[in-house]
Formats: structure tokens, sequence, C-alpha cells
């Protein structure tokens, strides 16, 4: 089953909900220890667990994850800076399980369509980790998806930097 797309924000703010049958406690330990966020993201990560401490998440060829995190209430909230952006995943308990609610926000631009399919993507994985299976990658095609729905966003603002350099020459 697909879950929901990823809502964008006119600010650049990328805010994905989902609910998991598991209690908050096993959700948490999930996407707060480094061995969970490289089990279901699939790439190696590390984790200094609090205020201040340092996220790193190496992507290979792609690149890395390096933050620092900014916001830390165990079991509840954590929060980390990446590059100009800040992701944040806030935890509660929901009916029969918990309720995840992720942003990732200050997001430029120009790399938009690709942290919404990324994120998308690896949020897809968390599901099946929790349950002990595996799903498929469909980072490629939310891409697609992601660039058909959103892309006027990125051509607005586009537009309005185009309009600002005319004015000013």
């Amino acid at each position: 089953m697909a879950e929901p797309l990823a809502r964008i924000t006119p600010e650049y703010c990328i805010d994905i909900v989902r609910e998991y049958p598991f209690p908050v406690a096993r959700v948490w330990a999930a996407v707060t220890t480094a061995e969970g966020i490289s089990a279901w993201m699939k790439y190696e990560a590390t984790l200094d667990r609090r205020l201040g401490g340092r996220i790193f998440v190496d992507f290979k060829s792609e690149g890395n994850l390096e933050g620092t995190v900014c916001e830390w209430v165990p079991e509840r909230v954590f929060a980390y800076t990446w590059g100009l952006s800040v992701v944040r995943w806030v935890l509660e308990p929901g009916e029969g399980g918990t309720r995840l609610h992720f942003t990732n926000s200050h997001v430029t631009p120009d790399i938009l369509m690709g942290f919404a399919a990324g994120w998308h993507a690896f949020i897809d994985h968390l599901g099946p980790y929790l349950a002990g299976t595996t799903v498929e990658d469909r980072y490629d095609d939310l891409m697609e998806v992601y660039a058909d729905r959103y892309s006027h966003l990125v051509a607005d603002n586009v537009a309005d930097n185009d309009d600002t350099e005319e004015k000013q020459t």
C-alpha cells in the first residue's frame, strides 16, 4: 500500500505524518539510535543522543547528513540541523500505537523535490523495519510524483527571483 504524499508548504517545509501500530518507545528507538537509523535508512549513521550532540549519516556517493541535535525530549521530540534546514521528529501516542509527525523545514527550492522524495522513501522503510519486514525502494518513482505535484512551488520561486533581478537592473 502506498503511503500518502508529504505535504510541502509554500515556505519549503516537508511535512509527513504516519501512524504505526507499535509503542512510542519502539518507534523512538528506531528514529533516535544509530543502530535503528542505519537499519531503516540503509546507510551507516552515528548519533550522540543528547542536546548539542552530533548526527552523521554517510550517504556514500550522494553526500552526507551532518548536523547538531537542537531539540531532545525523550520519547517525544528529536530535532537536528542539516545545513540550513532543520529535521524534526515528533512522536505521540496514537490510536493503537504511535503517531509520527516529521518535518524538514527551511529546505531550499533547488533540493526540495529530492528531499521530499528521499524522506518519503526513507520513512516508507520505517514501518516495515518496525514490523520486521522490508519494502522495495521507491525513490525514483516518488521523485516523479513529487515533481508532478509540487514543481509549481519551485517554478513560482524561480519566477519571483527573475522578477526581482529585473527590477534591480
